[in-house]
């Protein structure tokens, strides 16, 4: 029993942390700081959608996507390691500043997701692709901004984080697409017996994904009403 106490009072002279990838400080008497807080969380809903579309579509694309975007996330850690520069305050964050893991997360995010909405996916209207396009671009400077604005990161290395980002973005898509795929490799992936028990697919080359899956939840529907 005595041990027991002994135990809990070591336990409770032990300084707590807090989980940082959700832990965002901010100043409360200014609202747009307020609203960068939340916005620059935005990596960890990436992360949850990244996880929930790959269970629910088990398209490859997906996975290697995802699969960059955490090989970006190495390479990251790895540079600031490398770097060694501080944040520009000790008081918030933790752990070395340049580059920007926030800004490289979502530079990588945008540019991929910006190249494969203008080269692998059709719409009806083709012109959708400028404002999502746009959209994309807006949302990626403002998690940018928010590290710069709250104080996590300087100008400098919010921007050395944009541009690895973009660049492995460019790297891990021609890697896919130039590479891999010419190979035959996901071909092979795609038919192999997990994939098929898994229900993996490559929609890569269809055209209007959206309409065929459409068509096809017609043509479903009007079976069952048969």
């Amino acid at each position: 029993m005595s041990h027991l106490n002994h135990l809990e009072e070591t336990l409770s002279e032990q300084p707590l942390t807090s989980l940082s990838l959700t832990h965002v400080e901010f100043d409360p008497n200014d609202p747009l700081s307020y609203a960068f807080a939340y916005v620059t969380l935005s990596p960890l809903v990436i992360v949850i959608s990244y996880i929930s579309t790959i269970i629910a579509r088990r398209e490859l694309m997906m996975i290697n996507m995802f699969l960059g975007q955490l090989s970006c996330e190495i390479l990251n850690s790895g540079l600031k390691k490398w770097i060694k520069e501080k944040r520009p305050s000790d008081k918030i964050g933790i752990g070395y500043g340049m580059p920007s893991s926030h800004a490289q997360f979502i530079a990588y995010f945008t540019i991929f997701s910006s190249i494969y909405l203008w080269y692998k996916i059709t719409f009806r209207n083709n012109l959708w692709k400028l404002p999502l396009t746009f959209g994309l671009i807006i949302f990626s400077f403002l998690v940018s901004y928010s590290r710069i604005y709250l104080h996590y990161h300087t100008t400098k290395q919010v921007i050395v984080g944009n541009i690895f980002g973009g660049t492995f973005a460019i790297f891990w898509y021609l890697l896919i697409e130039k590479l891999i795929r010419p190979l035959g490799i996901f071909k092979t992936i795609i038919y192999s017996p997990i994939a098929k028990y898994f229900y993996l697919k490559d929609n890569t080359f269809a055209k209007d994904i959206i309409r065929v899956e459409y068509l096809n939840w017609l043509a479903l529907n009007r079976e069952k009403e048969e």
